[in-house]
Formats: C-alpha cells, structure tokens, sequence
C-alpha cells in the first residue's frame, strides 16, 4: 500500500476523463461540419445531426466532469489527508469511474435517438442508452461494495481456496 493523497489523484483522473470526453468527438464533427460547408459530399442532415448531437452532449458531460471534479472527488475519496490506499479502494474508485462514463455515455446515446428523425428512429440507440445508464447507476452505487469483494476473495485466495 502507498501513503499519498487520494482526492486530488482522483480528482485530477475526473478532470481527465471529462477532457477525453470534450475532445474524443471533435474530429468526427469537424470532418463531417466541413465535408457539408464545402459540398464534398452530400451527407444527410440526419446523420450531421447525430454527430452534432453527439459532439455536444459529450463536450457538455465533459465539461461538467471537469467543473465538478473536486465535488465527485470528495464524494469518492472524502480524506484529503495522507493515507494508505489499498488495492480495493483503488478498485472501488475505478468502478465508479466506469460508472460515471456509462451513465454519460448512455445519456448521449438516448440524446441519439431524440434527435433522429421520427421515421427513421430504431430503438436500439434509447435501449443502449438505457442498459449503460443502469449499468453506470449500478457501478457507481455499488462501487465500495466492489472493492470489499475484491478484498474478500483476496483473502479467500490467501487462506488457500
């Protein structure tokens, strides 16, 4: 185990995974932005509209991860003194870092689905989004839960089983 201090590390993992949100999409809209302002290709409105829709959503997630970072930091980590992390609580902070991009990945997906046109709407994207939202939800709530697993069958591992 190593003494460090856990809520700026975790804060700081926050503030990147929203950086990596804001700027994972910027290429496809960008590509796809100037293809249709400079007619190199006739790309339906609806299908700019989902870059557009996905480009947004994720900066605005993004954003939010890295203007909330210290607030989901402290929620996590609440020590902000030296302390001996241990392998399950690094364990526990990674499943509700997964949780946290499940639930915002499942609510661009469901953004996807209202911004396709009424017609051409399949319910893949809403139910997706939907599976990721509740999985995110579930990693997230039962993340310290998690770690106490990871701990349990360490030991169990230890003992010989």
């Amino acid at each position: 185990m190593a003494r460090m201090q856990a809520t700026p590390l975790v804060t700081s993992i926050i503030a990147l995974l929203g950086l990596w949100m804001v700027l994972r999409h910027l290429p496809d809209f960008a590509v796809s932005l100037t293809m249709v302002l400079f007619g190199q290709e006739d790309i339906p409105a609806s299908v700019l509209t989902v870059h557009a829709v996905h480009f947004f959503s994720n900066t605005l997630i993004g954003l939010c991860l890295i203007l909330l970072r210290e607030k989901l930091g402290r929620r996590l980590v609440p020590q902000t003194v030296g302390v001996l992390v241990s392998t399950p609580a690094w364990l526990a902070v990674g499943a509700a870092l997964m949780g946290i991009y499940f639930v915002a990945m499942g609510a661009v997906s469901i953004g996807e689905s209202f911004a396709q046109s009424r017609p051409s709407a399949t319910p893949y994207l809403r139910w997706r989004g939907g599976a990721s939202v509740l999985i995110g939800v579930l990693l997230f709530v039962g993340s310290a839960g998690i770690g106490r697993l990871w701990a349990l069958l360490l030991g169990l591992r230890r003992a010989g089983w």
